[in-house]
């Protein structure tokens, strides 16, 4: 990966990482890599502090918050 590319998921991945430090009911920020692995290029790993088997309705949007949390665009 170039610099530019390198800089691209390194926002990406922080978007994730943010997102999920800010709201409640999330899983904790365990690791970020911004090391590529087979297709991924970045990952942020969150970590369950108990097993869990149903989610609230405002947990389930917190989760998919998190995901588009990672868009970006450049202005």
């Amino acid at each position: 990966m170039n610099e530019h590319e390198k800089a691209v998921v390194a926002t990406h991945e922080a978007g994730h990482a943010l997102v999920a430090s800010l709201l409640p009911g999330i899983d904790p920020v365990h690791k970020v890599s911004v090391v590529p692995r087979g297709r991924a290029l970045g990952y942020t790993w969150q970590r369950p502090t108990e097993d869990r088997y149903l989610m609230t309705e405002t947990e389930l949007k917190n989760r998919l918050t998190v995901l588009v949390g990672g868009r970006w665009r450049k202005r």
